[in-house]
């Protein structure tokens, strides 16, 4: 019964983490948006799947690097008792954010339609922490009150 709690609380995780990955990734893809039917149809059909490989590519890592505190009982409440990742998210949120402001924009040289051109692209450091720190903080959140909720619920339909 355990076992079975764990990987539910393991999946909802992943599909909260999964869901906040591809969000944050439609919204780079809809601020990279150049317009036209190309644009479009790459925006709308391609992007959707290749965030969606980059976002399970993520939680993978995550998971791996987290296992640890998965596996390892009081490292796992230690890092729920003090709030960690909650402190992880607003961190993971805050260096997306910060990846716009101005005097953290990069350039970049793109080459379309044969013509060099240069772009503003946020900071490329900020954005992979940012995306790391987000994933690896909601995958390894244990809110207390939900994970007994999830056990009671598992004892209940399994006793009968």
């Amino acid at each position: 019964m355990k076992i079975l709690a764990t990987l539910t609380i393991l999946l909802i995780q992943s599909a909260i983490a999964f869901g906040m990955l591809m969000i944050i990734y439609m919204v780079f893809v809809l601020l990279d948006y150049q317009g036209g039917i190309d644009g479009l149809v790459g925006a709308t059909l391609f992007q959707p799947i290749i965030g969606g490989i980059l976002s399970l590519i993520t939680i993978a890592i995550c998971l791996i690097i987290g296992l640890p505190i998965r596996l390892i009982e009081t490292l796992k409440l230690f890092w729920s008792k003090y709030y960690l990742s909650i402190f992880g998210i607003l961190i993971g949120l805050t260096c997306l954010v910060f990846a716009f402001n101005p005097s953290m924009i990069e350039k970049a040289k793109v080459i379309e339609n044969n013509v060099e051109i240069v772009k503003d692209i946020p900071s490329l450091k900020l954005v992979v922490a940012g995306w790391f720190g987000l994933s690896f903080s909601i995958l390894h959140s244990f809110p207390i009150i939900i994970i007994e909720l999830i056990e009671n619920l598992f004892k209940i339909l399994l006793s009968k």
